[in-house]
């Protein structure tokens, strides 16, 4: 899913233009970034008020997209806006600008996000 900004259509479009049409980075959106051998696709996971608060970076979580990852606690399925396996332990933290130099795919719904963050907290032992 392409984000709907400001910018004129056609092949002449600029890269900033295109970076200030970007939607404010928030949790649940997932983006493609280019890699050292080929594209990651990440969630991001951070919390909205501690995006607002930490405006530079933000924390996100990698998704498989190849189907090869294991089927285990530490992951979970989400089918918008990827279809892809979240992995729990696969965290970092990056810069925004990292982030949205990559292409924006969407924002993965409420449900999934929920069961994100059921896997997150069994893999940091948030549990009780």
């Amino acid at each position: 899913m392409a984000w709907a900004g400001g910018c004129s259509g056609g092949e002449g479009r600029d890269a900033a233009c295109l970076r200030r049409s970007l939607p404010p980075l928030r949790r649940g959106q997932a983006w493609e970034i280019p890699g050292r051998r080929s594209g990651h696709t990440l969630l991001v996971i951070q919390a909205d008020p501690a995006l607002s608060a930490f405006p530079r970076t933000a924390v996100t979580v990698l998704v498989d997209t190849t189907g090869t990852a294991p089927d285990t606690l530490l992951s979970t399925r989400i089918t918008a806006p990827v279809v892809g396996d979240v992995i729990g332990t696969q965290i970092m933290t990056l810069t925004v600008s990292a982030i949205t130099a990559g292409k924006y795919l969407g924002i993965a719904p409420d449900e999934e996000m929920s069961a994100v963050s059921r896997t997150l907290r069994i893999a940091l032992d948030l549990t009780d």
